[in-house]
C-alpha cells in the first residue's frame, strides 16, 4: 500500500477509530470509578549520628536496613494495629506498609496504602514512632557515647490516590486510538469488494480503458 492508500483507509473508516477510542475512554472511566480507592501516605524520618565521624556514618548506613527489619514483622505490625484499635492483622499490614531506607539522604521513608486516608496516616505515624522506640532501646544497650538517632521530619501526608481516573482515561483513549487504527486496516483488508476503477487496476494490474456510467431511470 502507498501513502495515499493509508490516507484513504483512514478517511473512509475514521468512524471506527473514533468509536473505538470513545468506548475505551468510557470503559476506563467506569472501571476507575468502580474500583475501591486506595490512599497512599508517606512519613519521613531522619537517621543521624550524634557526632560527625566517618566510621560512625558507615555504621549508620549499614544499620538502616536493620531498623527496617525490626519493624516489618507480622508480630510488630500486629502490635501497631492493636495500639490503633484497628481490625487488621499483622500479616495484612505487612503487605500495606513499606519502609524504604535511603542511606545517601540519611532518611527512612514509610509508605502505607489503605482505603481510608486517616487510617493510612495513623499507621504510617505509628510505624515511625515504633522505629524511634526500637532505636532508643538499642541505644540504651550500647556502651560508650556514640549513638545513632531517628527523628521525624515529616508526619504522614497524602502522596497519591489510586486508581487515578485522569491517567486511566488518558491511557484508555490512547489505547483506543491504537486499536481503532488497527481495526480500520483489518476491516479494509477483509473487504475484498471492488468499488472503483482504481481498485480494479490495483487488483488485476491493468490500466482501465473505459467505464460504463450508471444511468438513473426516471
Amino acid at each position: 500500500m502507498q501513502l495515499q492508500d493509508y490516507i484513504a483507509v483512514l478517511t473512509k473508516r475514521w468512524w471506527v477509530i473514533v468509536l473505538t477510542a470513545a468506548v475505551a475512554v468510557v470503559v476506563a472511566y467506569g472501571v476507575s470509578k468502580l474500583l475501591p480507592k486506595t490512599y497512599r501516605t508517606q512519613a519521613v524520618y531522619l537517621v543521624f549520628a550524634n557526632r560527625a565521624d566517618n566510621g560512625l556514618n558507615i555504621v549508620l548506613r549499614n544499620t538502616m536496613n536493620s531498623y527496617r527489619e525490626l519493624v516489618l514483622q507480622p508480630d510488630v505490625l500486629q502490635q501497631v494495629s492493636d495500639q490503633l484499635r484497628l481490625d487488621l492483622r499483622g500479616e495484612q499490614l505487612l503487605q500495606d506498609v513499606r519502609i524504604q531506607p535511603r542511606p545517601d539522604e540519611q532518611k527512612l521513608v514509610i509508605e502505607v496504602d489503605q482505603p481510608f486516608l486517616e487510617q493510612s496516616q495513623a499507621i504510617a505515624n505509628a510505624v515511625g514512632q515504633r522505629i524511634e522506640e526500637e532505636v532508643i532501646r538499642l541505644n540504651a544497650n550500647l556502651e560508650g557515647t556514640d549513638r545513632i538517632n531517628v527523628r521525624s521530619i515529616q508526619q504522614a501526608r497524602l502522596v497519591s490516590i489510586s486508581p487515578n481516573t485522569r491517567i486511566n482515561v488518558l491511557a484508555g483513549g490512547i489505547l483506543g486510538l491504537v486499536v481503532g487504527f488497527l481495526l480500520a486496516f483489518v476491516l479494509e483488508y477483509l473487504d475484498d469488494t471492488l468499488k472503483s476503477s482504481a481498485d480494479v487496476e490495483r487488483f488485476v494490474g491493468l490500466t482501465t480503458l473505459g467505464a460504463i456510467p450508471t444511468v438513473e431511470l426516471k
